[in-house]
């Protein structure tokens, strides 16, 4: 009988070949460390151009991280279960705090480089200083570079009052945030001020708030007698106020139709804005809408000579916004890749379940009294042809984390 021949021995052009069909990093690099052979097969391959996000899931006792290229097979690498995630960067950095409610920092968990953030935030209004928790954040450069960042935290005024969402901004190396945007906001904006989503966009920060509205945020330094401080001139995209809630509860959606979120995403050099719906409140994903802003009018000078052109938006929906594109949305993570890059693969929403974004007490409780939810993940494919769009679950029998939400760990 005769021997199989060793993986060794394989034409090096055929590894070369199977290598070239290989779309994931690390399944490269693994099998680059079989032996000579491989390694040679893989320095003759095609270069990677293109990577999709892997999904990090924190359960309650150990880490892993789940390839989509790989069609979601587990990639035990990182050793970081304590730390609660809130976000990532491309690159492989991860927003993370080591104390869930402090120790925040920007860490790269491919060359462990890693920044200090933020534990406390001024409201320049009160002249307070405040202990903060960073929900979610975004940042305007690679963190190799001076970045200015802007968060959305939860803090609590004083011992009698309720945590509330708020708006926060910093800079690389600043040990102290600031909000000054909320104190002056307009009458109009009401009580759907709440931020939902943030993304650095065309050299601005830009809110999402929970009414559908965008504010433009802009952080700069000003030199003062103590020396430069931080400021934050915005201003505001109003948004009619029959706005993007009023189409979830038109024809084809039931009454107990719920919104579960709401992300900003870039794609194609536009923003979009992405609707997560579940059919109740206790009900995983359902459906997604995709929108897109839109000018409604233009508020012409008064008496006075006040400065022309301003605006008010309306968000429309967009039924084909997908074709031939895939999302992955995060708060303040949320990414866009085209599909002819990834063959295989279809337009769609790959989704994370951030459901504790809206709790803001659990990251206080003990280990055992944390439970953020880790099922409602998955994959939304729009309507082809005749099919319906459907929902595609990952990991639905998986069991509450005692550390982390889960994340995108991004190429």
């Amino acid at each position: 009988m005769a021997v199989p021949p060793r993986w060794a021995n394989l034409n090096i052009d055929l590894v070369t070949e199977i290598m070239n069909r290989i779309p994931c990093a690390i399944d490269r690099a693994r099998m680059a460390a079989v032996c000579q052979a491989w390694l040679a097969g893989i320095a003759r391959a095609e270069d990677l151009t293109f990577q999709l996000p892997s999904l990090f899931l924190p359960p309650a006792d150990v880490t892993g991280v789940y390839c989509y290229l790989s069609g979601c097979r587990e990639h035990s690498m990182l050793p970081l279960p304590g730390p609660r995630y809130f976000g990532s960067y491309d690159g492989g950095w991860f927003f993370l705090a080591y104390g869930q409610t402090r120790g925040h920092r920007l860490l790269n968990i491919r060359t462990g480089d890693s920044h200090a953030l933020p534990d406390m935030v001024l409201d320049q209004a009160a002249h307070e200083t405040h202990s903060m928790v960073i929900l979610a954040a975004a940042i305007s450069s690679t963190p190799d570079d001076l970045y200015d960042a802007a968060g959305i935290v939860t803090y609590q005024p004083d011992l009698d009052a309720p945590r509330r969402r708020h708006f926060a901004f910093w800079s690389q190396g600043d040990a102290v945030a600031v909000c000054n945007v909320l104190p002056g906001a307009p009458v109009a904006v009401g009580a759907g001020w709440e931020p939902e989503d943030v993304v650095y966009y065309r050299r601005n920060f830009l809110f999402l708030t929970h009414a559908g509205h965008i504010v433009v945020c802009t952080p700069i330094y000003e030199n003062d007698d103590g020396g430069n401080i931080l400021v934050v001139p915005w201003k505001l995209m109003p948004f009619l106020e029959r706005n993007f809630r009023d189409c979830v509860w038109e024809w084809e959606y039931p009454a107990s139709t719920v919104i579960r979120a709401c992300y900003l995403v870039e794609s194609r050099g536009l923003l979009h804005m992405v609707v997560r719906l579940a059919a109740h409140h206790h009900a995983p994903t359902s459906w997604f809408k995709v929108f897109d802003m839109q000018p409604f009018d233009i508020i012409e000078p008064d008496d006075d000579n006040e400065e022309a052109d301003e605006r008010s938006w309306t968000w429309y929906e967009v039924e084909a916004v997908l074709l031939d594109r895939m999302l992955f949305v995060g708060r303040g993570c949320s990414r866009s890749y085209e599909v002819s890059q990834y063959p295989g693969f279809k337009d769609g929403i790959f989704f994370l379940d951030d459901q504790s974004f809206y709790d803001a007490e659990m990251m206080f409780g003990g280990v055992s009294e944390r439970q953020y939810p880790c099922n409602d993940i998955g994959r939304w494919s729009p309507p082809e042809g005749l099919l319906p769009s459907h929902v595609e679950f990952y990991f639905p029998e998986r069991v509450p984390s005692h550390n982390s939400p889960p994340v995108w760990l991004l190429p």
